[in-house]
């Protein structure tokens, strides 16, 4: 077992695209096993950190980042809010992706997300958004439709479908 000292060391190459770099650092948290979210938490690991290690351990990079109910924030625009749907690869038409000012690439997860503030509706694209740490409910009218409860930072989803009219 890797010495959990080295867990800071580990996480600062999360970002690093070497395959030996990835597989060391795969080796290294797949070592602690069943106690590892444990570890990550007492290290001081960011909860996007948390879902970076359980991504890479488990192999499941093309997985959503963020989950229905996770409050995130834009890192260009700065609006926070919650996910409420999330789609595999950008859904929206050509035409509205091509009036897109960011055009972040299309094959990765898209969220529809309630902005903070407002009664928008908002589609990033997974690059775009960053998860948001204050726990704060988010104040959208949309948001009752969607969610039961708001536990700990997280909101609870309901059986509404996405989508579905009133």
């Amino acid at each position: 077992m890797i010495d959990k000292a080295q867990i800071p060391h580990l996480l600062a190459l999360l970002d690093d695209d070497s395959a030996v770099v990835r597989k060391s650092v795969t080796d290294a948290f797949n070592s602690f096993e069943d106690d590892l979210d444990g570890l990550l938490t007492r290290a001081g690991a960011s909860s996007e950190q948390i879902v970076a290690v359980q991504r890479l351990v488990t192999g499941t990079s093309d997985a959503p980042h963020f989950q229905i109910g996770q409050l995130v924030r834009h890192k260009r625009y700065g609006y926070r809010g919650v996910v409420v749907s999330v789609d595999e690869s950008c859904d929206a038409e050509d035409e509205w992706y091509a009036a897109n000012r960011t055009q972040p690439d299309r094959d990765q997860p898209w969220y529809h997300v309630l902005a903070d503030g407002s009664d928008e509706v908002y589609y990033p694209a997974e690059s775009s958004l960053e998860a948001d740490e204050s726990d704060d409910a988010v104040d959208n009218p949309h948001v009752t439709e969607f969610f039961g409860e708001f536990l700990d930072g997280v909101y609870v989803r309901n059986d509404r479908p996405w989508g579905e009219e009133k």
